[in-house]
């Protein structure tokens, strides 16, 4: 896919980079519990009524970044390492500018 990061190893501010520019993104990351490959759709524009409406605890550390995910309506810490690809929601749904 145009514009994917893929890679072993992500890091933080390549992670915060990519997303920034995507606007949205699909984020599939290795569960740290589990192991298996799991995926969220995320931003890191939290500046929308609707987002900015929503409730957060979690802060973000030097080893994750903060992102509200659209499929789970909530927002998450993902750690960069275990992120293995990150794609422009727009590629997907095939509307790139």
């Amino acid at each position: 896919m145009p514009n994917a990061t893929k890679g072993a190893q992500v890091k933080k501010q390549e992670l915060k980079d990519k997303v920034t520019e995507y606007g949205d993104a699909v984020i599939t990351y290795r569960s740290e519990n589990s192991n298996k490959l799991k995926y969220n759709v995320c931003t890191l524009d939290f500046s929308t009524p609707y987002i900015q409406g929503k409730k957060n605890r979690a802060k973000e550390t030097d080893s994750s970044l903060l992102f509200f995910c659209w499929d789970t309506d909530s927002y998450r810490l993902l750690k960069p390492g275990s992120v293995t690809t990150v794609v422009p929601l727009s590629a997907i749904l095939k509307n790139e500018t």
